[in-house]
């Protein structure tokens, strides 16, 4: 579980630029149809060019430490309980096929992801994508914590699980298949590199 969290981290630090930039982008629409700050970005390029320019180097990583947080929240709660879901539906005669146990220990993993990672989801878009003083400091949060007080505050709780059920879609699929197959290329491998194993 450790590695899979620090792993996950690692990848965020070095995509965080990639993931703001996304996020700015999907806000962009024309103006009869705006909603919130809009970036006013031509491109990906454009992106880069503008923030390395307003905001130098950092200003890549403005939004990073909630990215990471969402991203050590999910690699911890998807690898943890993949396997403690699988033990007790097995160990409790509920599931016993192999690869609908696998599917169900991922659904489950999926499904607590979701419910986990979706306040995260929130505070790192609305940071991603909140306007910049001069300083390139946000006007709107002053970080993690402020933007969790601010949408708990103004929104309630709700606030934190808006668009929950297409990150539940996506997610919870998403982990499903990939344990499901990481599952049964184990099996192959254990069937036919390492016979051994098989006991």
């Amino acid at each position: 579980m450790f590695f899979g969290a620090l792993g996950g981290c690692t990848g965020t630090l070095f995509a965080s630029p990639f993931y703001m930039i996304k996020a700015q982008q999907h806000a962009q629409a024309v103006q009869s149809i705006a909603v919130g700050f809009q970036h006013k970005h031509t491109s990906m390029i454009d992106a880069f060019l503008h923030i390395y320019r307003t905001n130098g180097i950092s200003g890549f990583w403005r939004g990073v430490i909630p990215s990471m947080n969402r991203t050590l929240v999910a690699s911890s709660a998807q690898i943890g309980t993949f396997p403690k879901a699988k033990a007790l539906l097995k160990d409790n005669g509920w599931v016993t096929h192999p690869v609908l146990l696998s599917f169900c220990g991922g659904l489950a993993s999926g499904t607590l992801v979701s419910v986990a990672n979706s306040p995260f989801d929130v505070v790192t878009t609305r940071m991603y994508n909140q306007p910049l003083d001069e300083k390139g400091r946000g006007l709107t949060y002053r970080g993690l914590v402020d933007c969790f007080t601010k949408i708990l505050r103004t929104e309630g709780l709700h606030g934190m699980y808006k668009g929950f059920w297409p990150i539940y879609l996506r997610t919870a699929p998403h982990t499903t298949l990939i344990f499901v197959f990481f599952d049964k290329l184990l099996y192959i491998r254990d069937l036919y590199v390492f016979p051994q194993n098989k006991n």
